[in-house]
Parts: structure tokens; C-alpha cells; sequence
């Protein structure tokens, strides 16, 4: 083990399917959805359950992705090492 993100991930990757169209994108990465799509992240359901948060017919994840995750949806603290990203 090299840093404390690898006892969270064994993947450093996320898997973004865009209306049935799957791609990764870097575990940190920041992205903009369209708001018209049907996307999941990792199998998580984004869009359209997220819809009420776009803006100019975008959805933005402007942190990385499970920090954005666990803020919405209010599932309990998200433990984060002092070096690492903030939430």
C-alpha cells in the first residue's frame, strides 16, 4: 500500500456510462454532464435523480466525484487523509 487511497479504491478510475455509453475518467477528474443525458457513475444513478442541480442545462461535479457523492446525498462522513482533497 502507497498512500491511504489505496485502502479506498483499488480502482484509481471511474466508470461514466452516458446513455448506455461507458467511459473512465480519473478518479479526481471534475466533469460537466448534460442535463438531457441518462448517466451513472460506478452504477450510481446521477442523472436524472440529480437534475434539480443543473444550471444552463449542465449538471457540473466541480470536486472529485465521491466527495460530490457523499455531500448530495447525506450518507455520513466521507474520512479523508490531511494531505489528500478536501470535501
Amino acid at each position: 500500500m502507497k498512500n491511504f487511497l489505496d485502502l479506498l479504491a483499488t480502482e484509481f478510475t471511474l466508470n461514466v456510462c452516458v446513455n448506455g455509453h461507458s467511459c473512465d475518467i480519473g478518479l479526481h477528474d471534475h466533469f460537466t454532464l448534460n442535463a438531457t443525458d441518462t448517466v451513472t457513475v460506478d452504477g450510481i444513478e446521477i442523472l436524472p435523480k440529480y437534475s434539480y442541480l443543473v444550471v444552463n442545462n449542465k449538471l457540473v461535479v466541480d470536486e472529485p466525484f465521491y466527495c460530490w457523492y457523499h455531500r448530495l446525498s447525506k450518507q455520513g462522513w466521507l474520512l479523508i487523509p490531511h494531505e489528500a482533497y478536501t470535501c
